[in-house]
C-alpha cells in the first residue's frame, strides 16, 4: 500500500470510500522484527510489601506538597514500622499505573522516562439502593448528572453500580457519558420492608428494635419498650376490662414486642449483609484496575450493629475495609437523606412515634457505618448537608495528588485473618490532616479469593478457551497489546454500520526460532447489547510476515463491519499469538443513534483517515484505513471527517449548517477554529460530509479531546461529537 498525497483528491476519495464502505483487511500483513528493549528506569518492588495511599491536607483542605519519607511516621498495631517505599504521585498518571500494575511473577517494573499518556481517574458511584428512599434517589440522580456534565473528563473511567444489581450490564467502567446516563436512568426506588409482628399497624423502627433487644434496663429502653407494648395492647382484640386479663395481655405483648424486635433486626441485618456482600465483591474486583480508585457510597444509612441475635455486621465491615485497602480504593460516603433533624420522620421506616421523639443517638446510629467505611479507608463522610455535587467536586480536587507508602509486614503465620490497625502521621505537624486507610486483614486470603486465584493460575487452557476467557472478562488483557477503535456511519442503504478496528502489536509476536517465519494471530470479537445479550460476533485469522529490522511497529490492523440498529452496545475483541500463546483483549462502548427520530445527529468522528492504493491489485480500487491508536506526531496534521444526518432545509431545499472545532485538555480549550459554513455538496445530500485538518505544532505532548459541534440554524439545534487523541 502507498499513501495518496494530493489533499483534495484524498478527501474526495475518502468520502467515496466511506459512503461505499470499502473494507481494508489484509490476510497477510508485514510486521517488524522484535526490537531491542528501551533503556527504561527499573524499579524493584517486592510483592510482599503492603502499600497505602496517603492524602495530606492543610486546614483549608489543600494538598500539602513537598513532604519526604523522613517526615512520615507509620504505626501498625501501635508499633513503629520502617517505610520501605515512598513516592509522591498524581492520580491517573502513567507512573501510578506502573507502580500499581506489578504482578507476583514480575521481578521488576519498567517505568518509561517520559510518557505523554494520562490514564485519568477511576471513580465508582455505588448506590446503596437497598437503603435509599425515593426522595434520596432523586437527589442522587441530580448529583450524578451534574458530575457527568461538569466534572467528568474524557480520560476518566467511571462506573455506576447498585447494591441490588438493577443497573445490570451497564454496571461497568466506561468514559462514555451516554452509557453512564443510561445507567442512571435504570436506578429506581426499591421497596424496603422490615416488619415485626404483634403491634398491629404500628411499625417498629429499627433503632427502637435495637434498644429493646439490647436488654439494658435504662429509662430509654423502658420508654421505647412500653410504647410498643401499649400499642400492642390497644390493638389487641382480647377483652381488656378485667384487670387479670389486662395483665396477661400486657405480658403476652411484651413477649411479642421483644420477639418482634429480634425479627426486625434479623431482617434489617440480612439486607445490610447483602449490601455488604455486593460492596465487598466490587472492592475485590477493582483490585485488577491499576492505580488508586475513588468510591462514593450513597445511602440513607443503616445500623452498624444488628444486636446480639443478628448477623455479624462488624466483621463484614472489616472485610470490606480490607478489600478496599488491597484494591487501592478510598471510600467517600454520602448520607443521601441530606439535612436530617431529630424529629424528622424516616419515610423508609414508616410512622413516627406518637408519644416520644427520636431517642438520643438515633441519627448517629444510622451514620456510624458510613463514617467507619470512609474514615478507615482514608476517605471522608458527608453528613447533614444537601449539597452533594459541590462536595464531590471538592473531593475529586483534593485527591488528585497523594503519597504512596509501602512497608514489609511481619512474616508470622496466622491461623485466622487478623485486622491490623494502621496509623500514618506527619511528625511535628499537628496542623496537617492525614487521610489514609486505617487497617488491613493479615492472614489467609478469603476462600473465594483463593479459589479465584487458583482458577486463574491453573486453568485448562486451549487456544479457544483463551479467546473465550478474554471475551468474557470484564477487564482487558494486556499480555498481547491490543487496541480497539469504533466508528459508525449510515450507508446509502439506510443502515447504520459499525466498524470495529483492531490493532494488534507485532512487537511481541513470535516468528519461529529463526525469526523469519510467519506469525499467526487468531482474532475473535463479540458485540453485546445493553442487556448483555449477543448482537453479533466474528472470528478470523491473520498471517503476519516479519519485516526487516529497523521498521516501525505499525501493528496489525483488522476491520470488521457490522450493521446494527439503534441502541447501546459494548464491543469486546481478543487476539492470540498461536506460537507464544499470548492473549490480548480490549473493549469499548458505543451508542448508535436512531435516525428515524429525524433529529440532527452525526456519524462518529473519523480520525486520521488515509486513502490507500492497492499496489498488488490496482483493479481493486482505493481503500481506507482510519487511525486506531489515535496517536499523532506534533509535526503531522490531524485530519478528521464526519457525516451530518437529518439537517433541516429551507424553502429552496438548502441546509444551513456551521461547524466549530475545538481541541480540549482537562476542560480547557487549547485550539479553536473559527465557525465555518458546511457545504451542502457531495455525492449524497442525505449524508452531508465535512472534513478538516489541523496543525499540532503548538500542542505539548499529551492526551487531548477533539470536540466538533454542528449547529443547524434552521432547526435551532446542535450536535456534538468528541474523540480523544494523543500528541507525541
Amino acid at each position: 500500500m502507498k499513501f495518496i498525497n494530493n489533499p483534495t483528491l484524498r478527501f474526495l476519495l475518502l468520502i467515496l470510500c466511506l459512503t461505499t464502505l470499502v473494507n481494508f483487511t489484509s490476510a497477510t500483513i508485514n510486521a517488524q522484527q522484535p526490537s531491542k528493549p528501551q533503556t527504561d528506569d527499573v524499579l524493584r518492588v517486592n510483592t510482599d510489601l503492603v502499600q497505602t495511599a496517603v492524602t495530606v491536607v492543610d486546614k483549608n483542605g489543600r494538598f500539602v506538597d513537598g513532604l519526604d519519607r523522613g517526615q512520615f511516621t507509620l504505626l501498625v498495631d501501635g508499633q513503629p514500622q520502617p517505610i520501605s517505599f515512598f513516592e509522591r504521585l498524581t492520580a491517573g498518571s502513567s507512573r501510578e499505573e506502573q507502580l500499581a500494575s506489578r504482578a507476583a511473577d514480575l521481578p521488576a517494573i519498567k517505568v518509561p522516562t517520559a510518557s505523554p499518556t494520562v490514564r485519568g481517574r477511576t471513580i465508582v458511584f455505588y448506590m446503596d439502593d437497598l437503603h435509599l428512599s425515593p426522595d434520596s434517589l432523586h437527589r442522587t440522580r441530580d448529583m450524578l448528572r451534574n458530575f457527568l456534565d461538569n466534572e467528568m473528563s474524557a480520560k476518566d473511567s467511571v462506573a455506576i453500580a447498585s447494591a441490588s444489581g438493577q443497573v445490570g450490564f451497564l454496571q461497568q467502567f466506561t468514559n462514555n457519558r451516554e452509557v453512564l446516563k443510561a445507567a442512571i436512568e435504570r436506578l429506581s426506588p426499591r421497596p424496603y420492608d422490615v416488619r415485626g409482628y404483634g403491634t398491629g399497624s404500628t411499625k417498629m423502627r429499627e433503632f427502637d428494635a435495637l434498644i429493646i433487644d439490647s436488654g439494658s434496663s435504662t429509662n430509654k429502653t423502658s420508654a421505647v419498650l412500653n410504647y410498643y407494648i401499649r400499642e400492642c395492647v390497644i390493638q389487641s382484640s382480647l377483652p381488656k376490662k378485667i384487670p387479670v386479663a389486662m395483665a396477661a395481655i400486657a405480658r403476652t405483648c411484651e413477649t411479642q414486642v421483644r420477639n418482634s424486635a429480634r425479627a426486625v433486626l434479623m431482617q434489617a441485618g440480612t439486607i445490610t449483609q447483602n449490601m455488604y456482600a455486593s460492596l465487598e465483591s466490587l472492592m475485590r474486583s477493582s483490585a485488577r484496575i491499576p492505580g488508586r480508585k475513588l468510591a462514593f457510597l450513597i445511602s440513607d444509612g443503616f445500623l452498624m450493629d444488628s444486636g446480639p441475635h443478628g448477623p455479624d455486621l462488624r466483621g463484614k465491615l472489616d472485610n470490606i475495609i480490607d478489600a478496599a485497602q488491597r484494591a487501592g480504593v478510598v471510600i467517600y460516603t454520602i448520607d443521601s437523606r441530606g439535612l436530617v433533624t431529630a424529629n424528622q420522620v424516616d419515610v423508609r421506616q414508616g410512622n413516627a412515634r406518637m408519644d416520644f421523639g427520636a431517642p438520643v443517638g438515633e441519627i448517629e446510629a444510622y451514620q456510624d457505618a458510613l463514617h467507619a467505611l470512609a474514615d478507615e479507608t482514608g476517605g471522608r463522610a458527608l453528613r447533614n448537608t444537601n449539597y452533594f455535587a459541590r462536595w464531590v467536586e471538592k473531593v475529586l480536587d483534593e485527591t488528585s495528588n497523594y503519597y504512596l507508602l509501602a512497608w514489609r509486614p511481619d512474616k508470622e503465620e496466622e491461623k485466622a485473618p487478623k485486622f491490623r490497625h494502621v496509623k500514618v502521621t506527619v511528625a511535628g505537624r499537628p496542623d496537617l490532616t492525614v487521610r489514609a486507610p486505617r487497617g488491613y486483614v493479615e492472614g489467609p486470603q478469603p476462600a473465594s479469593e483463593t479459589a479465584a486465584k487458583a482458577a486463574t493460575e491453573n486453568p485448562a487452557k486451549t487456544p479457544e478457551s483463551d479467546l473465550r476467557g478474554a471475551l468474557s472478562d470484564y477487564y482487558p488483557n494486556g499480555s498481547l497489546p491490543t487496541l480497539l477503535s469504533l466508528t459508525y456511519l449510515n450507508t446509502p442503504k439506510n443502515e447504520t454500520v459499525l466498524t470495529s478496528s483492531m490493532q494488534v502489536s507485532t512487537r511481541g509476536l513470535r516468528y519461529g526460532d529463526d525469526g523469519k517465519q510467519q506469525a499467526t494471530i487468531k482474532l475473535a470479537g463479540v458485540i453485546l447489547n445493553d442487556k448483555g445479550k449477543i448482537a453479533s460476533s466474528f472470528r478470523n485469522q491473520l498471517s503476519v510476515n516479519p519485516l526487516d529490522a529497523g521498521k516501525t511497529d505499525a501493528g496489525v490492523i483488522y476491520n470488521q463491519h457490522t450493521p446494527l440498529g439503534p441502541g447501546i452496545y459494548q464491543v469486546r475483541v481478543a487476539a492470540r499469538d498461536e506460537k507464544s500463546g499470548l492473549v490480548g483483549s480490549a473493549m469499548q462502548w458505543v451508542v448508535i443513534p436512531d435516525l428515524t427520530k429525524r433529529e440532527l445527529t452525526t456519524s462518529s468522528v473519523l480520525l486520521g483517515g488515509q486513502v490507500l492504493e492497492n499496489a498488488k491489485d490496482r483493479n481493486a480500487g482505493p481503500q481506507i484505513q482510519l487511525s486506531v491508536d489515535h496517536r499523532f506526531s506534533r509535526l503531522a496534521r490531524l485530519g478528521y471527517w464526519m457525516f451530518i444526518y437529518n439537517a433541516k432545509r429551507d424553502a429552496t431545499g438548502a441546509p444551513s449548517l456551521t461547524v466549530q472545532t475545538q481541541v480540549m485538555r482537562d476542560g480547557r480549550v487549547m485550539l479553536s477554529s473559527p465557525q465555518r459554513k458546511v457545504s451542502q455538496g457531495g455525492p449524497d445530500p442525505e449524508r452531508i460530509a465535512f472534513g478538516e485538518e489541523m496543525t499540532l505544532q503548538t500542542l505539548a505532548p499529551g492526551t487531548y479531546d477533539l470536540r466538533v459541534t454542528i449547529t443547524d440554524s434552521i432547526a435551532g439545534t446542535s450536535a456534538t461529537q468528541t474523540i480523544d487523541f494523543v500528541v507525541l
